[in-house]
């Protein structure tokens, strides 16, 4: 029983899909401000449209695919295992990539290098293998 990793990831998981409300519902309409300043423009300005709501739509999927991927965690469940492993791999390495762009650890993408962490930690140190699974 993996009660420590099974919280993790479901922490994790609510918060990336509770993340994307205001992603979507805040973050678009300040895309288009800025387009409407002509701060973004030409085909940047669509194409910063279409990446963000793919963004938004990816960023409520992992959340949810963490909320599924929880109780096999809690079971001990390899396959789930090896799936939070990359998503935290995933998290980590587009914070820090953030962090090196915006040229400061503690930007406003640092709270997904901590998500990575925390999953990283239920997969890892937290984490018990069921015994029946071959």
């Amino acid at each position: 029983m993996n009660r420590i990793s099974y919280v993790l990831v479901l922490i994790v998981g609510v918060l990336t899909c509770l993340q994307f409300i205001p992603h979507a519902f805040m973050g678009y309409p300040a895309i288009l401000e800025h387009i409407r300043k002509g701060e973004i423009n030409g085909e940047a300005s669509m194409g910063m449209q279409m990446i963000w709501i793919y963004s938004s739509i990816m960023m409520l999927l992992t959340g949810v695919w963490m909320l599924f991927l929880a109780k096999p965690i809690k079971n001990g469940n390899y396959l789930a295992r090896l799936q939070v492993l990359l998503l935290s791999i995933g998290l980590i390495a587009f914070g820090l990539g953030c962090s090196y762009i915006a040229q400061e650890f503690f930007n406003p993408m640092f709270f997904f290098t901590v998500e990575g962490i925390l999953l990283l930690l239920a997969v890892t140190i937290f984490f018990r293998k069921d015994t029946n699974q071959q």
